[in-house]
């Protein structure tokens, strides 16, 4: 295996880091940075919406309640 890269020098498989590629990391970088707090920030509001949403259910089931304990059915059982 070793007779196949054997004719590769080792100045010429090195990779060189030259501005155009150190520009491309950088901004690469900045990408993931930006879609990382994008992520977070949609997570935490998401997480508010889903408070808020029980918040309402639970407030609507209270009001429900209230409502039926001032005005109980009359169930007549025969």
């Amino acid at each position: 295996m070793s007779l196949i890269f054997s004719y590769v020098k080792y100045s010429e498989a090195s990779f060189p880091m030259t501005g155009q590629y150190t520009a491309l990391l950088l901004i690469t970088s900045v990408i993931w940075v930006l879609l990382w707090f994008g992520y977070r920030q949609n997570k935490i509001n998401d997480e508010i919406k889903k408070k808020e949403k029980e918040e309402r259910i639970n407030a609507k089931v209270k009001r429900r309640k209230k409502l039926e304990s001032l005005y109980p059915s009359n169930k007549k059982t025969v």
